[in-house]
């Protein structure tokens, strides 16, 4: 029988990929880019396709740099700091990039409140445009790869607006990486500033983003087990934490809650199965990296049994009970609120 188109672009993508160089680096690209990238993606389709194939997935395990051994600095409670968590959609990466154990994942995004520093966004989840028309709103090859649903009264610019949070009085956006499903609604915040990793620039350059943007600069201290770190407004309650592995700009994010602390992790920690084990799988661009920031991560949770960790697609086992962790329609966090396929 022949597979349908959607089953024969996947391992296309894939081995175009291949061939054009690291995955990630195909994946997420410039505008000029995936315009070019769309063109040869139909020269493969025509002349490579059937080569290419079906390149059966085979674990990347990687044991990855041993972290520091604690003990670690615990950050001090600060008053008035408050999370609040959301869930744009749901995502399913291809089986070429993960394996068979591939369920459809959240797609968060977090507002926290500062009591002196006002709104900061942690990442913006699904676009409109996605939320719209699903991941035929996404870029060849990505969307051969990425199943991802959504719905228009969902974003997050919507649920802020519903929870009484106002997008335009937001100051701070932070990046977690610039994967499409974690800067979907930056437009929503005309009033930001960026705050991204490094090698974020030509991103705000392309999109005319230069004069809002800021690109963190990783080399200070190091707050273990973490190589390096940024205090956001140099009081201790939102640290940066340089990551890199699956993304070269990614980043993490400590918040100093009242409650107890709390991490989000981008993709740095894609959803607690990965954080399990020792495959990096095909997403990460750097897979020695991204081993040694998942080794740090686990540290740092061993070592801080009271951390809720939010990975970049989980949000499983969330504190429902907390008044500094508010947790927005959780009925929207499984993927039945969603319009997925079938398994």
């Amino acid at each position: 029988m022949t597979p349908p188109l959607s089953r024969l672009a996947a391992p296309l993508a894939l081995g175009l990929a291949a061939l054009l160089g690291p995955l990630q680096s195909v994946i997420w690209m410039s505008r000029r880019s995936k315009m070019v990238l769309g063109v040869l993606s139909a020269l493969v389709l025509a002349l490579g396709g059937l080569v290419l194939g079906f390149v059966p997935y085979r674990p990347i395990d990687v044991t990855g740099a041993a972290p520091p051994p604690p003990p670690y600095a615990r950050p001090a409670g600060k008053p008035g700091l408050r999370l609040h968590v959301f869930n744009t959609g749901s995502n399913r990466m291809s089986e070429l990039l993960v394996g068979t154990a591939r369920p459809w994942r959240p797609a968060p995004a977090f507002v926290i409140e500062h009591p002196q520093h006002g709104l900061v966004v942690f990442d913006t989840g699904l676009s409109a445009a996605v939320a719209r028309d699903g991941e035929s709103a996404l870029d060849i090859p990505l969307r051969w790869l990425l199943e991802s649903r959504g719905r228009p009264e969902r974003t997050l610019e919507a649920q802020m607006r519903e929870a009484r949070l106002d997008p335009t009085s937001v100051r701070t956006v932070v990046i977690s990486h610039l994967h499409d499903d974690h800067i979907g609604d930056l437009e929503a915040f005309t009033n930001a500033t960026f705050i991204a990793g490094p090698g974020s620039a030509a991103h705000a350059r392309e999109h005319g983003l230069e004069t809002r943007w800021r690109e963190v600069d990783f080399t200070g201290g190091a707050a273990p087990p973490f190589d390096a770190s940024l205090d956001l407004f140099g009081d201790g309650s939102l640290v940066l934490l340089e990551g890199g592995g699956h993304a070269r700009e990614d980043l993490l994010m400590l918040l100093a809650l009242p409650g107890g602390p709390a991490l989000l992790a981008g993709d740095a920690v894609v959803h607690f199965d990965w954080l399990a084990s020792d495959d990096v799988q095909r997403i990460a661009v750097d897979p020695e990296r991204a081993a040694a920031v998942r080794n740090q991560v686990r540290s740092f949770r061993a070592a801080l049994p009271d951390l809720v960790l939010i990975p970049g697609h989980d949000l499983a086992g969330l504190p429902t009970s907390r008044s500094d962790l508010v947790l927005h329609h959780p009925e929207w966090f499984a993927p039945e609120a969603w319009p997925i396929s079938s398994p």
